[in-house]
């Protein structure tokens, strides 16, 4: 078991609890630091309470339950996080927002109140604005997702630095945090639900779709820093900065972004080996890789850029949606099957589209057609990418390599999840002559350009 932390502990409490560790067999220990007040060695923990109102536990190698026991002791008096008031909580929280380097990860979790006090057990005294190494985070979030056949459950949600350079992020933050709840309302009744957002500044639709959300029945909290009194909130940060930590560990261990042997760092602006990384790469002449958010004001500098940098509004257009779609959506749905395009040229509603790669200039660019009329749709990717998120290719897209062609030219498909069909892979099994057992479905996330 993790450790664990109890913040504005008064004088009269914490002796209540000394009293209790020492009657369960703790020892008294001698005080380490002027801050510290008293030190008792409980079983294979360390409990130090601080003149400043904080109590910490130390990490129970052996997991011994007795520790477990003295925890739930010290929550009934003093809870870390409020407390559990519907039967599932949901938590929605973001990482790499500020960071200069990676992608915007956008976490939501989601489990029963049976498991609050294990996945608080777990969480402990994790501290998510603190820089860990990837083993850290990975350590815990294992710990959490050994929880899924109890009811835990987590989506992640990417934007990448392309996207951040390009467009005001927080329409997009919108739709894949609405979209993340519509995911797990198909799994539990939204009258059952506690949703806790950290705001990063909500935008007016998703402010409706929470306020419908509440008229439902669900308890519904916008806070900012809601990862300090909400422990849903704080797993969600903690798995979006266990998926971010990965990123960053792969780039760090790449020889390929190493620059007179210096790696990335954090990739927090603050971060010294972020900067000095930053100016030599920037002083060697090579483009920027693809991770370097562009727009940000520590790049810019380094590049000797002074004018105003604009953004614009990303190209997320609910016209090309068909209304039912819309209104399932609005209405704390995700339907595949309301799912239609609105050809802009024709008008016609689409199940299925065309697909074309053609040259644009120097360039390749992919893009939508729409069966009837014979014209492009222009940003469906763009819309379908953040509203829906998957794709379902036939048998001919794949036999043409059509995805992979694209990623190679503009990346219509790029960070879509692309499900193949247990009929399709399975026919493609029998062709090789082999035979497998199946899942229901195989997917694989597209991650980078």
């Amino acid at each position: 078991m993790s450790g664990h932390t109890w913040k504005n502990v008064d004088l009269s409490v914490a002796e209540r609890i000394r009293a209790h560790l020492l009657e369960k067999g703790g020892e008294e220990r001698e005080v380490k630091a002027v801050t510290e007040k008293w030190r008792i060695r409980f079983s294979d923990a360390t409990f130090t309470y601080y003149t400043k109102g904080t109590l910490y536990s130390t990490p129970s190698p052996c997991n011994d339950p007795a520790v477990l026991e003295a925890w739930n002791y010290i929550e009934s008096l003093v809870a870390s996080y409020k407390p559990p008031t519907r039967d599932f909580l949901i938590g929605l929280d973001e990482t790499g927002k500020g960071e200069v380097i990676g992608h915007l990860i956008l976490g939501g979790v989601i489990f029963p109140r049976d498991i609050y006090g294990k996945v608080n057990s777990i969480v402990g005294a994790a501290d998510t604005k603190k820089r860990h190494k990837f083993e850290y985070w990975d350590d815990l979030f294992r710990k959490l997702d050994n929880l899924r056949s109890q009811g835990f459950n987590f989506l992640i949600e990417k934007i990448p630095p392309w996207h951040i350079d390009k467009y005001n992020v927080n329409k997009i933050m919108d739709v894949a945090y609405q979209r993340i709840l519509n995911m797990f309302f198909r799994e539990v009744q939204i009258s059952n639900c506690k949703i806790v957002l950290d705001d990063y500044g909500v935008g007016p639709t998703l402010i409706r779709f929470l306020r419908f959300l509440e008229k439902q029945g669900s308890e519904v909290i916008v806070a900012s820093h809601a990862d300090d009194d909400f422990l849903e909130a704080k797993v969600a940060s903690l798995v979006s900065k266990r998926t971010r930590e990965a990123v960053m560990k792969a780039i760090n261990e790449n020889p390929e972004f190493k620059i007179d042997g210096l790696t990335v760092g954090t990739g927090n602006a603050g971060d010294p080996q972020t900067v000095d990384w930053l100016k030599k790469w920037h002083a060697s002449g090579k483009e920027w890789p693809w991770f370097v958010k562009k727009s940000y004001s520590t790049v810019r500098e380094i590049e000797g850029k002074t004018e105003e940098y604009a953004k614009t509004a990303p190209p997320i257009m609910e016209s090309l949606l068909s209304k039912e779609f819309l209104e399932d959506f609005k209405n704390g749905k995700l339907s595949i099957q309301s799912l239609s395009l609105v050809c802009p040229s024709c008008g016609s509603i689409l199940k299925s589209g065309d697909f074309a790669i053609f040259k644009e200039g120097h360039r390749n660019i992919s893009e939508l057609k729409c069966p009837c009329c014979g014209k492009f749709i222009q940003n469906a990717g763009f819309t379908l990418r953040y509203y829906c998120g998957y794709v379902v290719p036939d048998s001919s897209a794949i036999q043409r390599n059509l995805i992979s062609n694209d990623l190679a030219s503009s990346a219509f498909f790029e960070n879509f999840t692309v499900v193949l069909t247990p009929l399709f892979v399975e026919s493609v099994i029998i062709l090789r002559g082999e035979r497998k057992n199946l899942m229901n479905f195989i997917g694989m996330t597209l991650w980078e350009k």
